[in-house]
């Protein structure tokens, strides 16, 4: 084959793999996230309302971005990497061309969907005049552009299932630093340009992300020869072979980011220095999920192309790897934030009522980001087997059991740190759930198909 690392992902030492596969995707994730936090600073400087708007968006931003990377994107990446472990090369350019398919429709949804309804939502988040005005205005833009995000996540998702993982790590890491440097300029006016406010993140973003789709564009048509990219008949075979993963893996994304938005609601009615702390809180899960993926994206290939080469032992001995990597590195990162959280919440704001509430947020819930890390890890690698069903189910689970409890808090006008103990509760569910999955039937070679 074409790609030096499907040797390597077929044969070569676990650990090796998942280092040479994952940390390029770490970094680029992880300067991705210092690109989220730049958003944060420099909005920072703007005041708290400007921090609400933010922290009101930030979650339908995330969930575009879990869709586009982790569900529909993964199962691109499943489906392309188990035809190419077959060496069904055919196969795998149909599954290019139908993921740039879904990709175009995906978009347009997003796009609709916040040009006619963005008020609306946002109403029924606790929103109310500034607040409610900027958020509309910063959808409006970011969501009206949405094609670009869209193309940059699935153009990735297809460069990662021929094995090569290093050129999309690129275009997300150089794409993330012209971006800090964009929204600082955009949202303060630096150098000389317009000072935009609250909308200068968004602006920064689309430009970064449509250098990163010209980048990607031209290594596809023009750097590797495994695929050969073209226009292909429409199959519902190969459509369902992706959505299978993408489809399933759409209500996953949907209930995480669900249940940050609802529980936004849900905090929004103890006001908006509580809106603005547990934004600022919430907003390191909702970061550590790209950073997961960084690691995710090479199970998700990995697993994928073992599982097309009939080789089920390696790929869950892949998975358990990955998911204990994850579990002890995002761990790590909670139990830093829970004992030190001054060390995450001062680079944001110096409110000192948004730090209370931001505080009991971090002290609470970060000791358990461990099981977010493990299940999250363990999702992604999941996607490889095409076999997603359980899975969705821990995910439907943990939505509802946050929730509910988090509503009988409400109704019962409890304190907001009963909240916070509810998501608590919601990531060890994650972390637990998905590790069963993994010791089931879909797991074992004469299940897969």
């Amino acid at each position: 084959m074409a790609n030096k690392n499907i040797h390597l992902i077929l044969d070569g030492p676990i650990v090796l793999m998942l280092w040479k596969l994952g940390v390029p995707n770490i970094i680029a994730w992880l300067a991705w996230t210092l690109s989220a936090f730049s958003d944060a600073y420099f909005v920072g400087f703007l005041g708290t309302e400007s921090l609400a708007v933010i922290a009101l968006v930030f979650p339908f931003q995330m969930l575009m971005l879990m869709m586009a990377g982790g569900a529909i994107g993964g199962g691109v990446t499943s489906s392309i990497g188990r035809a190419i472990g077959q060496r069904d090369f055919k196969k795998a350019e149909s599954s290019c061309w139908h993921s740039i398919i879904i990709c175009f429709f995906m978009s347009l949804l997003y796009s609709f969907t916040f040009f006619f309804f963005s008020r609306e939502i946002f109403l029924f988040m606790g929103a109310s005049n500034v607040v409610l005005e900027g958020a509309v205005l910063y959808s409006n833009i970011f969501f009206g552009f949405s094609i670009l995000i869209w193309l940059v996540n699935i153009l990735s998702a297809i460069i990662r299932g021929l094995g090569d993982i290093l050129t999309p790590a690129k275009a997300i890491t150089l794409g993330s630093i012209f971006q800090i440097f964009f929204s600082g300029i955009f949202t303060l006016g630096f150098l000389g340009f317009p000072k935009f406010g609250v909308i200068g993140p968004s602006i920064a973003i689309l430009i970064c992300h449509l250098g990163m789709v010209i980048y990607l564009l031209y290594h596809l048509l023009n750097i590797q020869t495994v695929i050969k990219i073209k226009i292909k008949q429409f199959s519902l075979k190969i459509f369902n072979d992706i959505m299978k993963v993408g489809g399933l893996g759409l209500l996953n994304s949907i209930t995480i980011a669900l249940t940050v938005a609802i529980v936004t609601g849900y905090v929004g009615k103890y006001g908006s220095s509580a809106l603005a702390g547990y934004g600022l809180g919430s907003r390191l899960e909702l970061i550590l999920t790209p950073i997961i993926f960084g690691l995710g994206a090479a199970l998700t290939a990995s697993v994928s192309i073992n599982i097309g080469s009939k080789q089920i032992d390696r790929a869950r001995k892949i998975t358990w790897v990955g998911g204990g990597v994850s579990f002890l590195l995002i761990g790590l990162i909670g139990l830093i934030v829970s004992v030190f959280p001054k060390m995450w919440i001062n680079n944001f704001s110096i409110d000192p009522n948004v730090y209370n509430y931001a505080n009991d947020y971090l002290i609470i819930v970060g000791p358990f980001f461990c099981f977010f890390g493990l299940g999250q890890a363990l999702y992604f690698a999941s996607q490889g087997t095409g076999k997603m069903l359980k899975p969705i189910t821990v995910g439907i689970v943990r939505f509802l059991s946050v929730i509910i409890l988090g509503y009988f808090v409400i109704y019962n006008k409890g304190p907001i740190d009963y909240i916070f103990y509810a998501v608590s509760l919601g990531l060890i569910i994650t972390g637990l759930g998905m590790s069963i999955c993994l010791l089931g039937s879909e797991w074992k070679e004469n299940k897969i198909n």
